[in-house]
């Protein structure tokens, strides 16, 4: 039933984007809760073709932090089955599957997720950080750090990067 209410609220949220373009977030919040979504604070925008997929009951929470963007296309992935494909290989089956299948994300405050960006399993983006448009990104990302490519690597500072932007305009 959760699963109804949630396409029903994102749908509301995409009609509403044209009519009433303010309530767009708090419903786009408001399906995302429904299927497990946890928020810290408000996020500035999610893109409605983007795929957040929490477990929250398996142990695969989906945090996403105050002032966030989330682009179109992006995937957030709290569960990874590929592991079972190892498994089976070397017949492990004394193994719990879901204490390895599901590993929850955070992503941090202010932090800004590029169109098409692939965020799997037991990632933890940090603060002020920029995930470039179709990286793949995996592990710990520390704060305000710029991170492209597949796998994704560490580009810049966001803070240097924005004082050379600053910088740009003054010359």
């Amino acid at each position: 039933m959760n699963r109804i209410f949630f396409y029903l609220l994102r749908l509301f949220a995409f009609i509403s984007r044209s009519v009433f373009a303010k309530w767009y977030m708090p419903l786009i919040m408001k399906a995302y809760k429904r299927v497990g979504v946890d928020f810290i604070g408000t996020p500035e925008y999610i893109h409605y073709d983007a795929f957040l997929d929490a477990n929250p009951r398996e142990g695969g929470c989906l945090i996403i932090g105050n002032g966030c963007v989330i682009s179109t296309k992006t995937v957030i992935l709290t569960h990874d089955w590929s592991f079972l494909i190892g498994m089976r290989a070397i017949n492990a089956d004394d193994i719990s599957f879901n204490d390895m299948a599901f590993k929850s994300v955070t992503i941090g405050e202010h932090s800004f997720i590029g169109a098409g960006a692939i965020v799997l399993p037991g990632t933890k983006i940090g603060k002020y950080c920029i995930i470039g448009a179709g990286s793949v990104i995996k592990g710990n990302i520390e704060d305000y750090s710029i991170m492209i490519g597949n796998p994704a690597k560490k580009y810049a500072d966001v803070r240097e990067w924005g004082e050379r932007w600053i910088n740009k305009d003054e010359k």
